[in-house]
């Protein structure tokens, strides 16, 4: 039996911070024996959970406490820590980054006492991004990996190759794979095409910013083509387990594709420019590089050559906090409105605000966790016709007093913005959301409150 107990208090209860701000509470501990405790350890950390391998790491961490308890007594004790600076709160489909204040009582020759305090932490601001280190260089990281492997690679290859000369046999018919694959892909696509270049302008951008790209292609016989297809994709990889038994999922968070050309004939010697853009959503789902678990952004380009092996091209491209461009944040929506909807609707139940217009106020306050808590209670219980693109419905139940005993708990989210949802739906309600295909699902419901923690709004349906 446990000789202590331990739970963590913040300061004015609020669990949400920016990356690298300081997080302020206390310790309590509670004694029902005397303990001798050789460290109360405190710390901010983070740790991905999900589909994927689980990986974290440490914001700071301090020893608040060296000594002995007696029994019967509770003790106090503040803490100051700087949350992580990177990688920011996360919840995805298959990928979540989750923070926390953690305590532990390292007591000797006996089970150490723990518990942790879920908190919320957004990016840096333009003033607090210059202190912070930013994201890894991925692209390098990648390349430099790349290269080891391949290094690795051909050494024990040639080192099993001097050891059995027998194995020239397998090396010689890989070669020729190897080779063919080159000529057909790689080699005859250039060769039609003449001079071909794929270029992305704007490597680093940040949710709602446009992303440019460019095609050069200088022929040198004239050539037709069939079409240009261009792809951009934002896509969660989560890997699981190692060896045989290790499994990669992978969830698209964002794709989009536009024909850039139809049927056409390039003429020879005349430089050919095919400008490519599009605007990523507002979703501030950033690059992560986390061990196992993965969100990259990519684009990939498809010139498709009639009779003739296409040629193909991508490009990475990392998707990172406004700040960390050294821009200036967007304006958020002009929140006066919804403190003149919360007047409206205190003083008149039968509002005629919608839901579209909610999720749009919601959206504007969802960083500031006082207005998003005045606007929530001022449009608890009223009705609505709720739109919502359904993800997924969960497998375990909820303790949400919205919750329908015996129902069901299903993730969602508005179209536009993307504001996360959580709907409760009665059990004989359960099977419109077992199969779906995202599009819009229409349904009425009661907004129940909202969920700081994981940023959703809660709804339970009619």
């Amino acid at each position: 039996m446990s000789k202590c107990h331990l739970s963590i208090e913040l300061e004015d209860g609020v669990d949400t911070f920016v990356a690298g701000q300081t997080v302020r509470g206390q310790v309590i501990v509670q004694t029902d024996a005397n303990v001798q405790c050789n460290a109360l350890e405190v710390q901010t950390s983070w740790t991905t959970h999900g589909f994927g391998n689980v990986t974290g790491g440490v914001g700071q961490n301090v020893n608040a406490f060296t000594g002995q308890w007696l029994a019967g007594q509770t003790y106090r004790y503040a803490f100051e820590l700087q949350t992580a600076t990177w990688p920011p709160t996360y919840h995805g489909y298959y990928l979540n980054v989750d923070h926390a204040v953690e305590a532990k009582a390292v007591i000797p020759w006996s089970f150490d006492p723990k518990t942790d305090y879920l908190i919320k932490v957004l990016p840096a601001t333009t003033l607090q991004a210059a202190s912070l280190l930013p994201p890894p260089d991925l692209a390098a990281a990648n390349s430099g990996a790349m290269k080891v492997v391949g290094c690795v690679f051909f050494a024990i290859f040639a080192i099993v190759i001097v050891a059995n000369p027998f194995a020239w046999l397998l090396a010689v018919p890989i070669g020729l794979i190897a080779l063919v694959w080159w000529f057909v892909f790689r080699f005859l696509p250039r060769a039609r095409l003449g001079q071909v270049a794929y270029e992305v302008h704007t490597t680093e951008l940040s949710p709602g910013e446009e992303l440019r790209a460019e095609l050069r292609v200088q022929p040198k016989r004239n050539i037709r083509i069939n079409r240009v297809v261009w792809r951009v994709i934002g896509e969660e990889v989560c890997v699981s387990g190692s060896g045989s038994n290790r499994k990669t999922r992978r969830h698209t968070v964002f794709e989009h594709e536009t024909e850039a050309g139809g049927p056409q004939v390039w003429t020879a010697e005349q430089l050919q420019r095919v400008l490519l853009s599009v605007r990523l959503p507002e979703t501030p789902a950033y690059t992560l590089e986390l061990a196992d678990n993965r969100l990259e952004w990519r684009t990939e380009v498809h010139v498709d050559i009639p009779s003739w092996p296409d040629w193909k091209d991508r490009a990475n491209v990392r998707v990172i906090p406004l700040a960390r461009l050294g821009g200036v944040p967007a304006e958020p929506l002009d929140v006066s409105l919804a403190a003149s909807a919360d007047v409206q609707m205190e003083a008149d139940p039968q509002t005629s605000l919608s839901f579209a217009e909610t999720v749009q106020h919601l959206w504007a306050v969802r960083d500031d966790p006082q207005q998003t808590k005045r606007l929530v209670d001022a449009v608890v219980d009223l009705p609505f016709e709720v739109q919502a693109v359904i993800e997924r419905r969960l497998l375990y139940g909820n303790d949400d007093p919205a919750a329908y005993r015996d129902g069901y708990v299903v993730w969602a989210h508005y179209p536009d913005p993307e504001l996360p949802l959580t709907l409760f739906a009665p059990r004989d309600r359960g099977d419109e959301f077992e199969h779906f295909d995202r599009t819009i699902w229409k349904g009425r419901g009661r907004i129940s409150g909202y969920d700081r923690r994981h940023g959703r709004l809660k709804i339970q349906l009619d």
